[in-house]
């Protein structure tokens, strides 16, 4: 009876070890929002890289999603001192027939200006793939049949 007792306790302290472990995951995740953006306001992406011939531009929701998603899985510290490289800064923005529904801007050094805040930030938590960001740009841009030696990408 004594061992049946400790079994069932045993039981119920691995039950609550593993609910507030799923709870601490839980809250990882949160902190990890990174930039969020109202996909569902959203009509429109368009993204710019540097000050280049060729822009980005979609209206499927699913490419919205898509971008809007690269924003996430990361957290941002601000940089008081910050300062953009205008030549390998894609420029994202997101809007619908109202206007922006946000506006970023991220250099290939990691470097974020948020036009809502008009402040620097960088990642302090997690990673942000700008490697994504890049191939949504040039995979659109040799779709479209753009030469990339025309343009000003290095």
């Amino acid at each position: 009876m004594i061992k049946k007792i400790q079994r069932i306790y045993i039981l119920l302290i691995l039950l609550i070890l593993s609910l507030t472990a799923c709870q601490s995951q839980k809250k990882e995740a949160e902190d990890l929002t990174g930039i969020p953006i109202d996909t569902e306001k959203t009509e429109s992406v368009s993204i710019y890289y540097g000050s280049i011939c060729y822009s980005f531009f979609d209206e499927s929701k699913e490419t919205i999603a898509k971008v809007a998603d690269l924003f996430h899985g990361f957290s941002l510290e601000e940089v008081p001192d910050g300062a953009l490289d205008s030549a390998t800064t894609y420029q994202i923005y997101f809007s619908n027939t109202d206007g922006q529904t946000a506006a970023i801007n991220v250099d290939e050094n990691g470097m974020f200006y948020l036009a809502d805040s008009k402040k620097f930030y960088e990642v302090s938590k997690g990673v942000f793939h700008l490697e994504e960001l890049e191939k949504i740009y040039e995979d659109s841009m040799n779709a479209g049949g753009i030469d990339k030696n025309q343009c000003l990408i290095p």
